[in-house]
């Protein structure tokens, strides 16, 4: 008896350390080259769906009536998966149509970022970028931030319904923001 209440204790405490590591290991930032992303709810991390994916999180929308998005994280090192023109005119042809595409620079503690923003008809590509399965979705946004770097540049894409995206757009950018946090 007294053997399995110890066993029951020790039990307890591991799966509560277990516990608190893995609620530690949740809100780890996401490293991508040299940039380090910090996040913290409404994003929940997600576990990486691909290899080619440096991270992933899910922006859990406050209005029920949205959908959450996702937002992935890529890293291919110095000129891998071509450099930001070359990124934004993938992009651009993600879309069908007439889509409304727009680029901006920022500098953020003396360091550039690159925003995209795409919405329209998006060619969702259903198993991956090479399956060839390709799905129209109406009134969709993809949302777009590449940090470049000598390293090689980091790129956030968010990719849903046009107001889902719109509502997680300031959060979107305060993560992306947060990779360049302390890089002068």
């Amino acid at each position: 008896m007294r053997s399995t209440v110890s066993t029951l204790i020790i039990a307890a405490v591991a799966g509560i350390s277990l516990f608190a590591v893995a609620e530690e290991a949740k809100n780890e930032p996401i490293k991508a080259g040299e940039f380090s992303f910090s996040y913290a709810a409404p994003w929940i991390r997600q576990a990486v769906t691909s290899s080619m994916r440096a991270g992933q999180l899910t922006y859990k929308q406050s209005d029920e009536n949205l959908k959450n998005v996702d937002v992935v994280f890529f890293y291919f090192g110095p000129g891998g998966a071509g450099g930001i023109d070359a990124n934004i005119e993938r992009w651009k042809g993600q879309f069908v149509g007439d889509a409304e595409t727009n680029t901006e620079k920022k500098t953020v503690n003396g360091r550039e970022i690159v925003y995209f923003t795409g919405k329209g008809t998006f060619e969702d590509s259903m198993g991956g970028p090479f399956s060839g399965n390709r799905v129209q979705r109406k009134d969709y946004s993809v949302l777009a931030a590449i940090l470049p770097s000598d390293g090689g540049p980091a790129f956030l894409k968010m990719t849903g319904p046009t107001a889902a995206v719109e509502a997680a757009r300031e959060d979107f950018i305060k993560l992306a923001e947060s990779g360049l946090k302390g890089k002068e």
